[in-house]
């Protein structure tokens, strides 16, 4: 498999990072029974340039909270801000990363990540320019031409990653990205976009079940409590980057976050 290759981190973004606030986020949702609060209360901060990990139980409210960031659900009370100004409705310069890359069937690899071009305007050359240069930061050159059923499950994020880079983003939203890929296809891309991010430093809030992801990928976990959510706990990770899975897990400061977040989030072994 061929490894992302970021660019000068010079050329890659229009804009810097934002920062982000959560202040007393509280999200309902409507049900058949009346109504499911799947926050309560939620604060956090995420600094300009920063990787973030949200983890906790399934139902905490991870993904609710980047729905709110990326101005998806309307809030019961409290709300978001990116760079200081309030999120009202999706903002812009977000790229957002699903469990479902949302890969338009139809387009080839190309067209899907010119997609954003389109929608942000320019003139055509530019924008081949631009997708010639994602492609092959993300190894994908030569598959210019395939349709997304054409590729593997690796592949298919790498376009998903391309496209969201198509846009600039100075923050990246990323709910359980990697979650639906094989453990050996899923330890590889998020390695590379490791890679990428040093050299990028958008800021990033991910969310994950996985607490190696977690400390491979964060400089931040954040740990939610069970529904209705809220930040129960954080840690810092002070593991030295660049990083390498193979060689931190037998280190003890790894070993000792791992213990200590795993206990934050009620996990035994």
């Amino acid at each position: 498999m061929t490894a992302l290759r970021p660019r000068d981190s010079r050329t890659v973004l229009s804009s810097r990072p934002a920062d982000v606030a959560v202040r007393d986020l509280r999200v309902a949702y409507r049900t058949r029974d009346g109504r499911h609060l799947a926050l309560d209360g939620a604060d956090l901060t995420v600094g300009a340039g920063e990787f973030v990990a949200l983890v906790g139980p399934s139902g905490c409210g991870k993904s609710t909270l980047l729905k709110a960031v990326a101005g998806l659900v309307e809030p019961a009370t409290g709300g978001a801000s990116i760079g200081g100004r309030p999120v009202v409705g999706p903002p812009p310069g977000v790229g957002m990363v699903f469990q479902n890359d949302a890969l338009l069937p139809w387009r080839t690899v190309y067209e899907n990540v010119r997609f954003p071009l389109q929608v942000a305007g320019g003139r055509r050359a530019e924008q081949d320019a631009r997708i010639r240069d994602l492609l092959d930061q993300v190894g994908l050159a030569e598959f210019a031409g395939y349709l997304p059923q054409q590729l593997s499950g690796g592949m298919r994020k790498r376009v998903a990653l391309a496209r969201t880079l198509a846009a600039d983003p100075v923050l990246f939203l990323m709910d359980e990205p990697f979650g639906p890929l094989d453990a050996l296809t899923r330890r590889r891309i998020g390695a590379e976009f490791l890679r990428l991010w040093e050299t990028l430093r958008t800021t990033v809030i991910f969310v994950t079940h996985d607490v190696d992801e977690a400390l491979l990928l964060a400089d931040r976990v954040v740990v939610m409590s069970p529904a209705p959510g809220r930040v129960h706990r954080e840690f810092p990770v002070t593991l030295e980057r660049p990083r390498n899975a193979r060689e931190l897990r037998f280190t003890p400061r790894y070993r000792d976050l791992h213990d200590a977040i795993s206990d934050a989030l009620g996990v035994s072994g």
